[in-house]
């Protein structure tokens, strides 16, 4: 009896430190905060997602490495059963603890919305997308940049940028970012169709220059950048139009700077001759080799029905007369245009004159 008992206390005491040292375990983990590597991570949880699915998601993305006590926490909390789908942010120093309640957003997580705009790239959208708890930035542009996803969607090119229509979007929570590129194509498409049939005549007349619907999305992107007024939009796509026929490089700002190696990037006369840039169109002859952004579907109208008033076939450049109108100086000769860069610009010498400037 004597040797049972002893037995007995010392698994009991086995027991105790084994209790002990997993209590010092949890509190330890429930008390530091999720291994996040930044101040911000942006999860997303599927639709029909379980508590160990959540865990699973977690611990695949390195933010948690201890799954049975995060398992714990979120099942002792009460509030493993209601857990929504949808995107959660975790910001910096958040602790298991108040996972649970972030994941059960009974009421409080609604359809999410998101406006893009026309002249977006598709590294703008991702980041928009991130900052409205759609997608994840980095997903959103490895999917829009994949080259097979673009073939599967009838894109022809490797990119998807210029293929997403702007305009307010609502999804609902739990939307994969595959999805939400989809709709955003497929809205794309059809005012796509739209703009060809009111357009028919232009349309084809494009297509016996040789001029391919890729040809007239990448004109268009670039267009969307230069012009601000939808009235100045046909002159800049003939300026354009005129300086391809003669075989002059565009020479447009925006270019440079696509891809972007930041958002938000300014053109620099470094980027803009940048030898390696594809893009650029002080480098590459003609039209780059897809579009910078997402056009407006006036853009793309005014690629296919450019100006054709007075003047139209000499002009070949154009500067931003900076007096508030948001209107542009169009050029027939270069001479002219070093005049207005001088005037509207660099506020010195006289207004320019001989080339008639059409009326927006």
């Amino acid at each position: 009896m004597r040797r049972i008992l002893a037995i007995f206390a010392i698994l009991l005491s086995i027991v105790a430190g084994i209790g002990a040292w997993t209590y010092i375990e949890y509190r330890q983990f429930i008390e530091t905060p999720l291994s996040l590597g930044s101040s911000e991570r942006v999860v997303q949880i599927p639709a029909g997602t379980h508590a160990k699915g959540v865990v699973d998601i977690l611990a695949g993305a390195g933010i948690v490495e201890n799954r049975w006590m995060m398992l714990y926490v979120l099942k002792n909390s009460g509030l493993a059963e209601r857990i929504q789908p949808g995107t959660i942010v975790l910001t910096d120093g958040i602790k298991p603890t108040e996972l649970p309640d972030l994941l059960a957003r009974v009421g409080k997580y609604a359809r999410l919305t998101v406006q893009i705009l026309p002249g977006m790239n598709i590294y703008d959208i991702a980041h928009r997308m991130q900052e409205n708890r759609i997608a994840d930035e980095t997903l959103f542009i490895g999917l829009s940049t994949d080259e097979a996803f673009a073939a599967e969607l009838g894109i022809p090119a490797p990119s998807l940028e210029g293929y997403l229509a702007a305009g307010a979007y609502t999804f609902e929570p739990g939307v994969q970012p595959q999805e939400v590129i989809r709709q955003m194509h497929e809205r794309w498409r059809l005012q796509w169709q739209s703009i060809v049939e009111e357009n028919r005549g232009a349309y084809e007349n494009a297509g016996e220059r040789q001029m391919s619907d890729h040809a007239i999305v990448t004109l268009a992107s670039i267009v969307e950048k230069e012009a601000i007024l939808d009235g100045e939009r046909p002159v800049v796509a003939r300026v354009f139009f005129n300086r391809l026929r003669k075989k002059m490089k565009l020479q447009s700002d925006p270019t440079c700077v696509y891809p972007p190696k930041e958002l938000g990037e300014k053109p620099t006369p470094n980027r803009c001759k940048d030898p390696d840039n594809a893009y650029s169109t002080y480098v590459v002859a003609g039209l780059p080799p897809g579009p910078i952004d997402t056009p407006s579907q006036a853009s793309l109208r005014a690629v296919l029905k450019p100006y054709e008033g007075p003047d139209a076939f000499s002009l070949f450049y154009f500067v931003a007369r900076q007096d508030g109108s948001k209107k542009h100086y169009f050029s027939k000769t270069y001479a002219e245009h070093q005049k207005a860069v001088d005037y509207y610009l660099k506020k010195k010498g006289t207004r320019p004159r001989g080339t008639t400037q059409p009326k927006i």
